[in-house]
C-alpha cells in the first residue's frame, strides 16, 4: 500500500479537518475571551449573551468546547434547526431537555411544566440553558418568544440562560426597533474575528503539532503569508486551503510546502468561492 501523505508528512491525524473539533482549538484572543465570556453569563445567570462572526471563524467550535465544559453542571437544549414558529421552538426546547409536557401542545401548560422544571434545576444548583446557532434564522416571533422565557426568574436570578449564535447580520436584525425589548437584555455580547497574520501562522503550527507533528516547519514562511492572504484570516478557509498544500506537497514529494504549492492548492478552492473571496481571488491571481 502507498504512503498516504499523513504518513509523509509524519502525522497521526488530518490537521486540517472541517468538522469543528474542541481538540485543535486555537486560544486566539477573541475566542478565548468569547469563553470566559460564556462561563461569566452561566456562573452570574446572566439572561442573554450573543455570539456573532462570519462563517468559519469558529462559533460553532466554540460552542462545543462550552457545552462539552457544561454539560455535566448544567442542562443545555442546543438549537440547531432555528427556523421554527414560536410554538415549533418551545416544543424543541422542551424535548431536548427532557421536559414532559401535556399531548395537548397548549402553550400555557407548556410553560408552566418549563417553569416547574427550571425550579427544580435551580434547587439542584444546576443552570440551564438555551444554545441557539445560526439564531440570524430565528423568526421575529420566535425571537419574541425567547424574550418572554427569559422573564422566568425567581426574585434574585433568572432561571434561564439564552446563548445566541449566529452571523454579523444578527446584530443588525437585533438593532430593529421592534426588537429593542429583546436587544436591550443582552447582558454580554462578542464577536469573532478572523486571525491576523501572525495568529495564522501560530494556528497552523498549533493543528500541526497536536495531529503529531514533530516539526513546525512544515509551511514556509512565505507560503504562511501567501496562505493567510488567500484565507483572510478565516479559520475554514485557512484549513481548506493548508489541506489542500499538503496534498499537493505529498504527491510532488516536497516535504516543505513552498508558495507554488500554495498557488496550486488555492486554484481551485478560490474558483469554488469567488463570490465570497474576490480579494483573495484577485491576490491568487497576481500570484500566478
Amino acid at each position: 500500500m502507498s504512503p498516504s501523505y499523513l504518513d509523509f508528512y509524519q502525522l497521526k491525524e488530518d490537521p486540517f479537518g472541517l468538522t469543528p473539533d474542541p481538540n485543535y482549538y486555537y486560544p486566539y484572543t477573541e475566542h478565548a475571551n468569547a469563553l470566559l465570556s460564556l462561563d461569566y453569563i452561566m456562573n452570574n445567570r446572566e439572561g442573554f449573551y450573543l455570539l456573532t462572526g462570519e462563517p468559519g471563524t469558529g462559533k460553532t467550535t466554540l460552542l462545543r468546547i462550552f457545552i462539552n465544559k457544561w454539560q455535566t453542571q448544567a442542562e443545555i437544549a442546543l438549537v440547531m434547526t432555528p427556523r421554527l414558529t414560536s410554538e415549533e421552538f418551545l416544543q424543541a426546547v422542551l424535548d431536548d431537555l427532557g421536559v414532559i409536557y401535556p399531548l395537548s401542545g397548549n402553550k400555557n401548560d407548556m410553560i408552566k411544566e418549563f417553569r416547574d422544571f427550571l425550579l427544580e434545576q435551580a434547587a439542584a444548583g444546576k443552570r440551564v440553558a438555551i444554545v441557539v446557532d445560526e439564531a440570524q434564522q430565528l423568526p421575529d416571533n420566535t425571537l419574541e418568544e425567547l424574550r418572554l422565557l427569559s422573564n422566568l426568574e425567581t426574585e434574585k436570578h433568572k432561571l434561564l440562560q439564552i446563548i445566541l449564535v449566529g452571523q454579523l447580520e444578527l446584530e443588525a436584525k437585533l438593532d430593529e426597533p421592534h426588537l429593542r425589548q429583546l436587544n436591550q437584555r443582552i447582558a454580554v455580547r462578542s464577536a469573532l474575528t478572523n486571525l491576523s497574520d501572525k495568529a495564522t501562522g501560530d494556528y497552523l503550527i498549533t493543528r500541526l503539532h497536536r495531529a503529531g507533528a514533530t516539526s513546525g516547519s512544515i509551511f514556509s514562511f512565505r507560503s504562511v503569508q501567501l496562505i493567510y492572504q488567500l484565507s483572510g484570516g478565516i479559520p475554514r478557509m485557512i484549513n481548506m486551503i493548508a489541506s489542500r498544500g499538503l496534498m499537493v506537497g505529498f504527491l510532488e514529494g516536497k516535504k516543505v510546502i513552498e508558495e507554488k504549492q500554495i498557488k496550486i492548492a488555492a486554484e481551485e478552492i478560490l474558483k469554488r468561492k469567488k463570490p465570497n473571496r474576490r480579494a483573495g481571488w484577485r491576490l491568487w491571481k497576481s500570484a500566478s
